[in-house]
């Protein structure tokens, strides 16, 4: 009866993660490029290791998360020591703090753990015991096997290695699984230089979105004595280009590629800011960091940060164009101030002198003149212009200081 009881909650705690996994699989997968159309229905989790931080550390630092609007939470099995014994004493804290928070608990496994720990492809009654919502198949069986595994009686989802390249998530889904149960999750990578690259990860990514798969990726907290399952401490990111980057601008770039759902830290334990900071982002908009261009600072550059923007539909090769700003901005007046030649990275606002222009906010794309009608008002700064790169017509965006 205890366990029927303890089945049963798992099942219940599995409602949220499932149904984001059912919209995923049933949003419009037509398109993944520099479009409007993201997956709104977007997540952020945190990671936590037992066999390597202190249990009570973790149980405080999930309830942060939490309060924040985290839902998921990854550990990993691969590095766990011991028999079953050792696991249900340092992961089922973890479960229940997960719950308590509610967040979703996934546990990286490999054959090998299944193994190690006496568990039948057959019976995940183990997982299911130990609270976990969802199992990582870092390394993966058989397709027909993995597929069975999402039919299982518990309600566990089944998450595939999203960065392998060797064609299991496409014979998985040959294999009917129940694809409500199944989506794919990027490895993360403790040596330096060995991450992935930003076009690999999107190519992978689209795979899995392409078979109606969620796909989530990991990011890394800058904290020095931030780890993960292994002793390394260089960073945990999905892309290599991340490791050193913020972890803000490392999630506002997963999330412009739209073709990543769920944003991940990998290490632990990440600040309190930089979790706030991952919980203030829209996912659906790429958000640009600004600076202020010469003698611009005050009233229209203040106007400029944390709008909602929009670019045109009828897209330009020179700039990104938000027309909806004139009535916004042209009752400011704008006096024809820094009216030099436009760069890539300019941001840019027709003054007094373009007339029915006036307020347009336009983002510079190509060098091009400028006939005095364009006050460069600010710059997006010098590392985060690739994201530029994820702008077409009718994408959202924002400017941030």
């Amino acid at each position: 009866m205890i366990r029927c009881r303890k089945i049963l909650q798992i099942m219940n705690q599995q409602c949220h993660f499932l149904q984001r996994r059912m919209v995923h699989h049933f949003a419009d997968s037509s398109q993944w490029g520099a479009t409007s159309q993201k997956d709104v229905h977007m997540g952020l989790g945190v990671s936590v290791y037992p066999e390597r931080v202190d249990v009570d550390a973790i149980v405080q630092y999930l309830g942060r998360a939490g309060t924040l609007g985290y839902s998921r939470v990854f550990s990993c099995l691969l590095s766990a020591e011991g028999g079953r014994a050792h696991v249900v004493e340092r992961f089922s804290p973890v479960a229940r703090a997960a719950h308590e928070a509610s967040m979703a608990l996934t546990l990286d496994v490999s054959p090998v753990v299944f193994e190690r720990l006496g568990i039948s492809p057959d019976d995940l009654s183990f997982f299911c015991d130990l609270g976990a919502n969802a199992i990582r198949l870092d390394e993966a069986f058989t397709p027909r096997e993995v597929a069975a595994l999402t039919h299982n009686p518990y309600g566990l989802a089944v998450e595939l290695n999203a960065s392998t390249a060797d064609g299991t998530v496409a014979a998985v889904c040959a294999c009917e699984p129940d694809r409500s149960r199944l989506s794919a999750c990027h490895n993360f990578y403790p040596q330096r230089y060995t991450g992935l690259s930003a076009s690999f990860m999107e190519q992978e990514s689209r795979a899995a979105k392409e078979l109606g798969l969620g796909v989530a990726a990991f990011v890394s907290s800058g904290q020095p004595d931030a780890c993960g399952p292994w002793p390394l401490k260089e960073g945990l990111p999905t892309v290599e280009a991340h490791r050193n980057a913020p972890i803000d601008l490392q999630a506002r770039h997963l999330f412009a590629t739209g073709v990543v759902d769920d944003v991940l830290v990998s290490n632990c334990f990440a600040s309190d800011d930089e979790l706030r900071s991952l919980a203030a982002l829209d996912p659906a908009t790429v958000a640009l960091r600004v600076v202020p261009a010469k003698g611009a600072e005050g009233p229209l550059f203040n106007a400029l940060l944390g709008s909602s923007l929009r670019v045109r539909g009828d897209s330009s090769p020179y700039m990104l164009r938000d027309s909806d700003q004139r009535a916004r901005l042209a009752p400011l007046g704008i006096a024809p101030h820094n009216t030099w030649g436009l760069v890539p990275g300019d941001v840019a606002v027709v003054n007094d002198r373009g007339g029915r222009y006036a307020g347009e906010l336009q983002v510079v794309l190509k060098a091009m003149d400028n006939d005095g009608t364009k006050n460069v008002v600010a710059n997006v700064v010098e590392e985060e212009r690739f994201l530029l790169g994820y702008l077409g017509p009718w994408s959202g965006f924002s400017l941030l200081a």
